[in-house]
């Protein structure tokens, strides 16, 4: 009873004490001097087109750390819209925040089985790489094509009690997801099915169905429209009732966003409880297009670049443009277009935050499927996006932002899985990587050397090397230097025979396991899930390759033609050993006799070696750096390196 009434008063207390219609003059007046026609029509007619709108500025410190100015245009949380598939997004990470508190890795396949609704969902799905769908596999579907299905999942997963008990406690007292997106009634969608978690065969946990015992304010009477359809598609002449549907205050849904894009910038209490790797994940398929994906692979006629992008984009179905990436989540139902996306432009440095809703139905019956989303809607989107999007292009910023981590995250989208072993041969560009196991001999030495000369480098660390009590200084050196830092599986394990090099000696499940410890020992340290990683011993196969890429990871590796890599060897190695000098040669050398010469180079080193080897490289490493910055290479981090700018 307690649960009920705290419940109750919640909601009650959130409802009387909102904010009446708020509109900031700035952005009314902004979208009033640049208006069309048809969008002073829209804007003139708030009472038929329902307009809210949210305008986020986003400001960077000279730390790149943001701040956020927030213009409103008709935005109030009393006025009902149906927010359709955006509560799709919400679900997405309460699905994470749960698998991360149970100890389960998204990837691991999910079976829904049959209990009180009856619906039985045991199936196999070709969107997983094992054949079986997973929470990770669901939520690639949600934000590529806003599959229904998949929110249906994450809805019996995380069970209605615990998505509200989460989202209220997040500060989040008004939104109200009571619903699948499939016919059931009330009591049905208080009920969820059993879970289980299988891997190999193997239950790895078992969840029993479930009741909903919480009470829900359905005191406000939401009626839309003059008539509606009713599920015998007869016509009833009376408004449509919305009163127990979902629910989710447009400003609600831009700040949930805003705490998985930027989550420093939110109190801890409104975050999601996410791992880095989840944010990397996250931000991967938000940003990401129908076509960019393989498993599952989505017919573009129908599934076309713009299909969930609609500021800016969908009206003509737009193309866009592939330095412009948007993270979003729309819904669009019974005549209501929500999109709550944060967009970056990667080539002109510009990045905002945009949320609106709007409702497009002239004959005002619902549940009819003739609304004008294409006539006014998808346009109305369109025009708003491209104003503020000019605005921002000429906007003086006090510092340009670093979107890399958002760059980075969506970069290899679209094409075939390949390693990458250089970067662009026509610059004068040059990644110096680093990678650690067992020694970190060298590490403060090369962070001096580093920190003297201004060159940003990557480090590839195991997860042994992460977990070593005694490298915990020089791993928050080099984070505190700005280094990249990176993964280099957690064990170390040979993936495949040194003599023939397609016979694998791991399994895929071996390969994810392993190196989710890797990213996990990252974790601890705070460091942000790296997109790009490089395979232990620098050895691998086609198989490799395609399991990194299945982890939306994308596998590099050392640019060959230098005797760089030899760092580690030591005398006793016999005619494999190669001296400080005779790498510092092979790299000049080849430096000298190639037309491109270490354009683009990925040159890797150790970032300590055995004890046998006395001649260490890395007191070279100076006289190195010294040689190509007076060759003028420009000395970049992988990610730098591999930007398509």
């Amino acid at each position: 009873m307690h649960r009920i009434y705290t419940a109750f008063l919640c909601l009650f207390g959130c409802l009387t004490a909102a904010a009446q219609q708020r509109t900031d003059k700035f952005l009314e007046k902004l979208l009033l001097e640049h208006a069309s026609p048809g969008l002073k029509h829209i804007l003139q007619h708030p009472d038929s087109f329902q307009v809210q709108l949210i305008y986020t500025q986003i400001n960077r410190d000279a730390q790149n750390r943001p701040s956020f100015k927030h213009y409103y245009y008709q935005v109030d949380n009393k006025k009902y819209f149906n927010p359709a598939s955006t509560v799709k997004m919400p679900l997405a990470f309460l699905a994470l925040e749960k698998l991360n508190g149970l100890g389960i890795d998204k990837y691991t396949p999910m079976l829904t089985d049959s209990g009180y609704t009856g619906q039985t969902r045991v199936w196999t799905d070709t969107s997983s790489a094992s054949g079986l769908p997973s929470v990770a596999n669901y939520i690639k579907k949600i934000f590529l094509v806003s599959d229904n299905d998949a929110y249906n999942r994450l809805y019996e997963f995380i069970g209605q009690q615990t998505i509200h008990e989460k989202l209220w406690s997040k500060g989040y007292p008004e939104m109200r997801i009571v619903r699948r997106f499939v016919a059931m009634n009330e009591e049905q969608n208080r009920h969820t099915n059993p879970i289980r978690f299988m891997q190999d065969g193997k239950l790895v946990y078992s969840q029993p169905a479930a009741v909903s015992t919480l009470q829900y304010d359905y005191s406000r009477e939401l009626l839309v429209g003059r008539a509606h359809m009713n599920k015998d598609e007869q016509l009833v002449n009376t408004p449509m009732d919305f009163t127990r549907h979902n629910n989710a205050p447009l400003a609600d849904l831009q700040q949930m966003l805003q705490s998985v894009l930027f989550p420093e910038s939110m109190p801890e209490h409104k975050r999601f409880r996410l791992t880095n790797d989840d944010y990397r994940f996250l931000y991967r398929y938000m940003g990401a297009l129908p076509y960019e994906s393989r498993k599952p692979g989505y017919d573009t006629t129908e599934f076309f670049d713009s299909y969930t992008k609609f500021f800016r984009f969908k009206a003509g179905r737009g193309k866009i443009p592939p330095h412009i990436r948007v993270f979003n989540k729309t819904g669009w139902s019974y005549g209501f277009l929500t999109d709550v996306a944060y967009h970056a432009d990667f080539r002109s440095k510009t990045e905002f935050m945009i949320s609106g809703s709007i409702y497009v139905n002239r004959d005002g019956v619902l549940n009819d499927n003739k609304y004008e989303y294409e006539e006014e809607g998808y346009p109305f989107f369109r025009e708003v996006g491209d104003i503020i999007y000019n605005y921002e292009l000429q906007r003086a910023r006090p510092h340009a932002p670093d979107l890399g981590i958002f760059e980075e995250a969506v970069a290899g989208l679209g094409e075939a899985p390949r390693a990458i072993t250089r970067g662009d041969t026509t610059k004068k560009q040059i990644a110096l990587v680093f990678t650690g196991h067992e020694f970190a001999d060298g590490g403060m030495y090369i962070a001096d050397v580093l920190k003297k000369y201004h060159v940003p480098a990557s480090f590839f660390l195991t997860g042994t090397f992460y977990e070593t009590p005694a490298f915990a200084p020089i791993i928050n050196r080099l984070k505190r230097d700005g280094h990249y830092l990176a993964a280099h599986s957690g064990r170390h394990l040979l993936y495949c025979d040194w003599e023939k090099r397609d016979s694998l000696l791991v399994t895929r499940r071996q390969f994810e396991e392993d190196l989710a410890l890797n990213y996990r020992a990252m974790d601890r340290f705070g460091i942000p899930a790296a997109h790009y990683f490089l395979p232990p011993y620098e050895w691998y196969n086609d198989s490799i390759v395609q399991w990194t890429d299945g982890l939306g990871l994308q596998l590099v590796n050392f640019s060959p033609g230098t005797r760089s890599t030899a760092d580690y060897t030591y005398p006793g190695m016999g005619k494999n050993y190669r001296s400080g000098e005779n790498i510092l040669e092979s790299v000049s050398t080849f430096e000298n006799q190639r037309p491109a010469g270490l354009n683009g180079f990925i040159l890797l080193l150790h970032i300590g070696t055995d004890p046998r080897r006395i001649d260490k490289f890395y007191f070279h490493l100076s006289k190195l750096i010294r040689y190509l910055q007076g060759k003028e290479y420009a000395f970049v981090t992988i990610p730098r390196l591999l930007s398509k700018q």
